[in-house]
């Protein structure tokens, strides 16, 4: 299959909302491509692939040694989207209708590494190729795709097209990497390449579902409860070698060789990993500094010690156990913990309670910053993969919500790449109220609507501009909810904001009315 016809695929989805519509897209175009183009086209809409060393500064200067810097500057501030800017303004020749096929690309650039040697052979393709196929070979370059397809929405696509069930597609996903030829020549009947090994495979989470108040009309000994961490949820699987990964399928064993372990038995914990020193679990940013790591030295594994709570097991001694009700599974994992002595894997309790008052009255207490919530568990539930209807559920902490000023706008990506929908908000560094401080960026928690208002106020009050980034004039304010807060070094004010979002426009209310830094750092434990 030729770039054209990727381009056209990556378009008609982007286009359609239908999962019907998607599915039937993806089938026929697998039907239609070689086996060498579907594993590329699986590797990219499943964003499996390794980002390549070019940064958008990179792909700027290519552009701007072919036309006028300034030229590209107000375009690209104007358009919002660096591959559709580049594409258009790439400088068109007679001979500019190159039709790649999608392998041949992928093959001659992916498994490159010299940066300058990428480039190169990127700009003699732009050079003979239209803008659709420079747009899409800039979304591939910088991992930017954004068509609305789900991993689950693939698998569904791959089972109209392939002779294998959803389960058996499920149970080796994650033993396949990019470019995914051998994942389609086991689709299509052959075996199981000998490198991949069930046991050792990442197995999908089961996930819980926002709470339903339905619950509390029923018998609450048919539940069990426990506290939410706020971590990183991890699995660890344990056969003839010891892997730890994250919920998207990262394997993270290498920045935590502090849990390592050896069993000759096969084992699956579910869990969540936090840091843990002096017996006092660390805010979720002190984790972030462990997992941004890519050398793990004695000092940073003294400094910052993990810690992996364990709350359900999926194999134990090989034998699979996700059929048995949660109980049981809870006493395996009791025997496993004992078996391992560990003192940093350990098990997370289940909290007494015998009616449904004593939660609440706990959630109305003030909770710990590494404490999320609550966990709410039905016993008799199996371990199934995703959300399970009336199975697991999470009764989170209500979100802190505290009035701000909008600082900076930035030009959105993708559907948005034509509206400042990025925001940075602050409040005031004191009772003068003269000068402010960031605090964080929001995207997120306003209707379209509200996004039309806003970009039309940013354009009306923009004081500077730097690039697609427009600082603004200080009388915006906005509420913004947020579910934690900690202190925290990489920012100028000292603390971080966990999954800060919108909650509503204050238009009515005056800037000096916003609280001081002093104020915001007292919400902290």
């Amino acid at each position: 299959m030729s770039m054209n016809n990727f381009s056209i695929l990556l378009d008609n989805l982007l286009l359609n909302s239908s999962k019907k519509i998607k599915i039937k897209l993806l089938y026929e175009y697998f039907e239609q491509a070689n086996s060498n183009d579907r594993g590329w086209t699986l590797s990219i809409i499943t964003n499996s692939i390794k980002k390549k060393n070019i940064h958008l500064n990179d792909l700027k200067n290519l552009i701007k040694n072919k036309i006028s810097p300034e030229l590209f500057d107000l375009s690209y501030d104007y358009v919002g989207d660096i591959a559709e800017t580049i594409s258009l303004l790439w400088p068109k020749n007679k001979c500019s209708n190159l039709n790649l096929s999608l392998s041949d690309f992928m093959n001659n650039i992916f498994f490159i590494d010299n940066k300058e040697t990428i480039l190169e052979k990127l700009e003699n393709i732009f050079n003979s190729s239209a803008s659709s196929q420079i747009y899409t070979i800039i979304k591939i370059i910088t991992s930017g795709l954004r068509v609305g397809v789900s991993n689950g929405l693939v698998r569904e696509s791959l089972v109209a097209f392939g002779k294998r069930s959803s389960s058996e597609i499920e149970e080796v996903w994650h033993g396949f990497s990019y470019p995914f030829f051998d994942f389609f020549e086991w689709l299509l009947g052959k075996s199981l390449p000998k490198y991949l090994k069930k046991e050792d495979l990442f197995h999908s989470f089961m996930l819980a579902k926002s709470i339903d108040n339905k619950i509390f009309l029923e018998d609450p000994n048919n539940f069990v409860a426990e506290y939410k961490w706020d971590g990183i949820r991890a699995q660890i699987i344990v056969s003839s070698t010891f892997k730890l990964f994250s919920r998207n399928s990262e394997d993270i064993t290498d920045s935590f060789p502090d849990l390592k372990f050896n069993l000759n038995d096969n084992y699956i914990i579910d869990g969540e990993l936090v840091i843990k020193k002096e017996n006092e679990i660390l805010p979720f940013n002190i984790l972030q500094k462990r997992t941004r790591r890519k050398k793990i030295t004695n000092k940073i594994l003294n400094e910052l010690p993990a810690h992996f709570i364990a709350y359900d097991i999926l194999y134990f001694k090989g034998k699979k156990c996700t059929h048995m009700n949660l109980n049981k599974r809870k006493d395996l994992l009791s025997k496993f913990i004992s078996k391992i002595n560990k003192d940093n894997i350990t098990f997370s309790p289940s909290i007494n309670f015998s009616k449904w008052k004593e939660l609440e009255f706990l959630m109305a207490s003030p909770l710990n910053n590494h404490i999320e919530g609550l966990m709410i568990k039905r016993i008799v539930t199996k371990y199934e993969k995703g959300r399970v209807a009336n199975s697991w559920f999470k009764w989170k902490k209500e979100p802190y919500t505290i009035d701000f000023v909008l600082m900076y706008a930035q030009r959105g990506h993708g559907k948005r790449s034509s509206f400042y929908s990025d925001f940075t908000f602050g409040c005031w560094v004191d009772n003068t109220f003269d000068k402010l401080v960031p605090i964080g960026k929001a995207y997120s928690g306003f209707s379209n609507e509200e996004l039309n208002q806003l970009d039309k106020w940013v354009r009306n009050n923009t004081l500077e501009r730097f690039g697609p980034v427009r600082s603004l004039k200080s009388k915006l304010v906005v509420e913004i909810s947020f579910d934690n807060i900690n202190h925290s070094d990489r920012h100028k004010s000292g603390v971080a904001l966990r999954f800060p979002r919108f909650s509503r426009i204050r238009w009515d209310k005056p800037a000096n009315e916003v609280c001081i830094l002093k104020d915001i750092k007292s919400l902290i434990n």
